[in-house]
């Protein structure tokens, strides 16, 4: 997948996941408050290899994973990630992913940053489908999907929460 590449996603910029990030990513992963709609906070030992299996990934041209740690005026509100799914890139699947503090939640980094990281994935990833998961019952997320026009699909066997969003590359960009 091609380098993560610094994306403006105002009042918000999505800075790449770089070497020292690794706290952060830390922190966001075992915060039970961040982890409530995505599934169990992660034990610190697993977190720290999360990040580190990350910034790998983040580093090598032929990367799965793509990270961004979303700011707003120097103070970071969260991550942004981006999954392949399947073989390639070009023509392949990518999985959006948000988590963000709790005092940045409903404040529009999410919508900021998927709005911001879209474009990016369709046009130079050259991605076909977006897909998103979350837990049931997330209202506010089920929401932000269709402002941002994703449609609900039946879930993966392979992801663990059960609600599915996609948004395929020719209604995104007749989207806008």
């Amino acid at each position: 997948m091609p380098d993560a590449p610094p994306l403006p996603a105002p009042p918000f910029l999505l800075r790449p996941y770089a070497a020292g990030d690794e706290g952060l990513y830390r922190a966001l992963f075992t915060d039970a408050a961040v982890m409530h709609w995505v599934g169990p906070p992660l034990a610190e030992a697993h977190a720290r290899r999360a990040a580190d299996l990350a910034l790998a990934h983040q580093q090598a041209a032929g990367g799965r994973f793509r990270h961004w740690i979303i700011e707003h005026g120097g103070c970071a509100a969260g991550l942004l990630g981006l999954a392949l799914r399947g073989r390639g890139w070009r023509g392949g699947e990518g999985e959006v992913g948000v988590l963000l503090f709790p005092a940045w939640q409903g404040r529009g980094a999410a919508s900021a940053a998927i709005g911001a990281l879209r474009p990016w994935a369709f046009a130079a990833v050259g991605l076909a489908a977006l897909t998103c998961h979350h837990a049931a019952g997330h209202a506010a997320m089920a929401a932000l999907m269709r402002r941002l026009g994703f449609r609900p699909v039946p879930p993966r066997p392979d992801v663990a929460v059960p609600c599915g969003w996609e948004c395929r590359a020719p209604e995104a960009m007749a989207a806008g």
